[in-house]
């Protein structure tokens, strides 16, 4: 009956083999693989702690992967800025320097989301409001608004 197997039955054949081979692979590997489900309310370190084991325990990060928190980072730091800004105003917080008042309204300007890079003026902005007694008590008060954890 199968005295002469045709070539498309030998081709499927091997086939079926590979895919065989792969799928006791990939069991094989799961095997060894742990899963963690990490429950917990916004900001309280989830996904710190899975970046903290992928340095400690994996293979850490490409420069690729590097380059896109520079990114992330530049944009928290405008984020933070921004919030304490609008606190400052809600809070009824004034600047101690009057000059901030204008750098405040620079960085209001800017949208946070889509920031690759810091501007040298901005740099020098958020240096000075970050030196202000006014942000300074913001910063203190943060409790009365919602200020993510990364911000200092």
């Amino acid at each position: 009956m199968f005295c002469c197997r045709s070539e498309e039955y030998k081709e499927q054949n091997r086939i079926n083999k590979e895919i065989e081979k792969q799928l006791k692979r990939d069991k094989k590997d799961a095997r060894r693989e742990f899963k963690l489900l990490l429950l917990g309310t916004g900001e309280s370190g989830k996904s710190t702690f899975i970046k903290q084991m992928r340095i400690i325990h994996g293979a850490g990060y490409s420069d690729e992967e590097r380059r896109t928190f520079i990114k992330l980072v530049y944009q928290n730091i405008y984020m933070a800025m921004f919030t304490m800004i609008r606190a400052m105003e809600s809070l009824r917080i004034a600047y101690e320097n009057p000059a901030n008042q204008a750098h405040a309204e620079a960085i209001r300007e800017v949208d946070y989301e889509s920031v690759t890079t810091m501007d040298p003026q901005h740099v020098v902005a958020i240096k000075s409001l970050w030196e202000d007694p006014g942000i300074t008590e913001c910063y203190d008060r943060r409790r009365e608004y919602q200020l993510t954890d990364s911000a200092k």
